[in-house]
């Protein structure tokens, strides 16, 4: 099953971690949306703990800090790279 697939099935969950005016010029689908900034102050909105979590932003960067961040919060957490790297499957 491919990544894509696990979250469409609900089994894993999605997260842009970018700037609100990135994430209104377009998502992966079923997408959650924190900008890593306010993740790291500890918003994790609607994150399920018990699924595993893929993080994308623009290239890479930025998710690899979410990514991080969640792991140290006892999340299954992989930075999948940039949008385009999510998209590509």
């Amino acid at each position: 099953m491919t990544k894509n697939e696990e979250v469409a099935a609900g089994e894993a969950q999605v997260l842009d971690v970018r700037t609100e005016d990135e994430w209104a010029g377009g998502h992966a689908e079923y997408a959650l949306h924190i900008p890593v900034d306010d993740l790291l102050r500890g918003e994790m909105g609607a994150l399920d703990s018990n699924k595993k979590v893929y993080t994308y932003c623009a290239a890479g960067g930025r998710a690899g800090r979410a990514a991080k961040y969640l792991r140290e919060h006892g999340f299954q957490a992989e930075n999948v790279g940039g949008l385009k790297d999510w998209l590509a499957g």
